[in-house]
């Protein structure tokens, strides 16, 4: 496709049988998907809403596969010099407060005063988030033990989700005896990506626990106080993610959302505070749920504006030191 004006326009393609030589073309002939005969009308439906839908903050410079990482979002002058301004002056202004609390976690618990997260942000771009350490050390290997108390999870049985020794591809590429296109690994185990999804259908896709056995003495008043997230204000000014977007998700949460429309999250900016969490505060509601916080983090990527993240911090403030509840 050597036209300047369709470079950018991404190609489907019906088949009634897909073969070992047509699969291993798709990235060469930058093919964006396939379309199967045998496949049920809705998934169809899916997939060409999923390319009609991406917003007009996005533009890729190609689509060899329906990925976030092909998203070549751009934040705005305006966004990044309100980023830059706000992070610098609040630095400043908070470092007697950031030195306290590193001097407190210090006397509270070992471990390092800092904790670094990968996260997914924008563009599916992986960076080291920056936060106060809350909980006691190595607290990262307990998080299967903890499943079943995760808020996002319809039930216990839902989120057993487990990956098995036996062969890690899906059927069709078994059959056609390749190598799945888009691996995951898990605990030093490999599975496909389309069988991984099939196997936990249903299971949530956040994680977010109550009573956290996890958390340090002095982890429960940062969090509740959201000083813990204090240290981003070095993500914000580095240029990692915002100071109003939608939040960057730890990989193992990131990689649920990177095979349908709700990898348009991610084609927009990442940040601090974001628009779900603001407009759940404000009506009191309960816990939200994964598929309102997915259609809200979709919501502010494609309308996002100036007003809108004015609005979003004025909220902010009033419940920063609410009890987090959503």
């Amino acid at each position: 496709m050597n036209n300047a004006g369709l470079q950018h326009v991404p190609v489907l393609i019906t088949q009634s049988q897909q073969t070992a030589d047509l699969a291993h073309a798709l990235p060469r002939q930058k093919i964006a998907d396939l379309l199967d005969f045998t496949e049920d009308p809705d998934s169809w439906q899916t997939k060409i809403n999923y390319y009609l839908d991406l917003n007009t903050h996005l533009s890729a410079e190609s689509y060899i596969s329906p990925t976030p990482a092909y998203f070549q979002f751009r934040l705005p002058w305006w966004k990044r010099g309100i980023d830059i301004a706000v992070s610098l002056s609040a630095l400043l202004v908070l470092s007697p407060l950031l030195l306290v609390v590193a001097v407190l976690i210090r006397l509270d618990s070992k471990g390092p005063i800092l904790y670094k997260s990968a996260r997914a942000g924008t563009n599916f771009r992986v960076f080291n988030m920056y936060k106060f350490r809350t909980m006691k050390a190595m607290a990262d290997r307990l998080i299967k033990d903890l499943k079943y108390h995760n808020i996002y999870a319809k039930s216990s049985e839902q989120s057993n989700i487990e990956v098995n020794g036996q062969d890690y591809r899906c059927e069709q590429c078994q059959l056609l005896q390749i190598s799945c296109r888009q691996p995951l690994v898990e605990e030093n185990q490999t599975v496909c990506e389309k069988k991984y999804l099939t196997d936990s259908e249903g299971a949530a896709k956040f994680m977010k626990f109550r009573n956290d056995p996890r958390i340090t003495r002095l982890g429960t008043f940062l969090r509740n106080s959201s000083i813990d997230e204090l240290p981003q204000l070095l993500n914000i000014l580095f240029g990692d993610m915002s100071l109003v977007g939608n939040r960057p998700l730890p990989l193992y949460e990131a990689e649920k959302l990177t095979t349908d429309a709700s990898a348009q999250r991610f084609a927009g900016p990442a940040g601090l505070t974001g628009l779900w969490q603001v407009k759940k505060r404000a009506k009191g509601e309960g816990p939200v749920t994964d598929s309102e916080r997915i259609a809200l983090d979709i919501e502010y990527a494609s309308t996002f504006s100036f007003k809108t993240d004015m609005y979003i911090i004025w909220q902010t403030l009033f419940s920063v030191w609410q009890k987090e509840n959503v």
